[in-house]
């Protein structure tokens, strides 16, 4: 029992501890609050400081997530960032579907090495969307046995980590070659308060969320009962969850309370944490290393199509860099990339992009998935 305290401890208060170091500046910017809890928990798994409780764990990250997407998209203003993010929309767009054919290429390519490639698919376009959030909800509800989600997840980790270390160093200087400049409008310009993830907290705002969150999970649930008589329809739970929260989000009252995404970070961070002490890197050796040839394939090639496109379409180097990171690696990234490109402007755009894929990446990840399992 002690080691399950301490364990509790962690999960509640590296996320608090990462987001005020954030805040203060004191973290460099190629380390970010997501970054920080992932290796952290990381850390703890393979080094085995103290024996970890793993159903707590996995616990804490499906707590994490229910309560992190109503949270993340109560501020989400469709119709505005819809009808005003321009080459943003068009290039997230582009990368979506770069995320789904490339996972569909995947499916296909795998199909006789690996078991539910189906799955695999649905799961990797629903992080090429909107994060490692859609993905561990994507898992949930198609069933994925645990030890599949952990493997994707560390899978993910490694590549994605890479992927975001030449983010972070050669990559911008690299699209200089490839793609035009980002134009400085500056009537675009937006409000850096607005955008800044890391503004000063109000508590009262972010209860009351927190109140109409346990509220919305309690209506998804019950609805799933009305419907199904049982609660492991997650397919079904996970998308009313989505849509629910998406609903709310129309209320201007609910749109407007403060610092609703920075608590959504946090059960996010949580999540990240508790993910990270399921990642068991000697496990991946044992027994991941087809999982993470198809995460490479996947990853790849969104990478490559995504860019692909980007200069056909003449998508300008920043906005392609801020909505593949939006798609990739969800909203808690978008600070760091505009730390290392400079562009301010395309904060709240980027925001707005990785929250429009935590909203879809559910539904198209799902959708996905059984059309392939239908197909293949």
């Amino acid at each position: 029992m002690p080691w399950i305290l301490i364990q509790a401890l962690i999960l509640l208060g590296v996320p608090f501890l990462s987001r005020r170091l954030a805040r203060r500046g004191v973290l460099p910017d190629w380390l970010s609050p997501v970054v920080l809890c992932y290796a952290i928990g990381i850390l703890l798994k393979n080094t085995s400081l103290f024996p970890l409780n793993d159903p707590f764990s996995t616990t804490a990250t499906e707590v994490g997530i229910l309560f992190a997407i109503p949270l993340l998209l109560y501020a989400t203003d469709l119709k505005r960032w819809l009808s005003h993010a321009g080459s943003s929309v068009l290039s997230f767009g582009l990368c979506v579907l770069s995320g789904v054919v490339a996972t569909v290429a995947a499916a296909c390519w795998f199909l006789d090495d690996l078991p539910d490639t189906w799955r695999l698919a649905g799961m990797l376009a629903g992080i090429y969307t909107g994060g490692t959030p859609n993905m561990q909800a994507i898992g949930l509800a198609l069933k994925a046995p645990q030890e599949t989600i952990i493997l994707v997840n560390a899978a993910d980790v490694l590549l994605g980590g890479v992927y975001l270390l030449l983010l972070t160093s050669v990559v911008p200087k690299w699209l200089n070659a490839l793609l035009p400049g980002f134009q400085d409008h500056r009537t675009a310009a937006v409000d850096e308060t607005e955008a800044d993830p890391y503004q000063a907290f109000n508590y009262g705002h972010a209860i009351r969320a927190i109140g109409l969150t346990i509220l919305v999970i309690g209506s998804a649930l019950g609805l799933t009962w009305l419907v199904y008589g049982q609660l492991d329809q997650l397919a079904f739970l996970i998308l009313m969850l989505t849509s629910m929260s998406l609903a709310v989000s129309f209320i201007p009252t609910v749109r407007n309370w403060e610092n609703t995404f920075e608590t959504g970070e946090y059960f996010l961070l949580i999540f990240c944490v508790a993910l990270g002490m399921l990642a068991d890197f000697q496990s991946i050796l044992d027994k991941g290393l087809g999982i993470v040839q198809f995460t490479a394939v996947a990853l790849l090639g969104t990478i490559l199509l995504h860019l692909l496109l980007a200069r056909l379409f003449r998508i300008d180097r920043d906005t392609f860099l801020f909505t593949s990171v939006a798609a990739i690696y969800g909203p808690p990234f978008i600070g760091q990339i505009a730390s290392i490109t400079g562009n301010r402007q395309l904060i709240l755009s980027g925001i707005a992009m990785g929250l429009l894929g935590y909203a879809i990446g559910n539904y198209l990840g799902i959708g996905l998935a059984y059309l392939l399992q239908w197909l293949l």
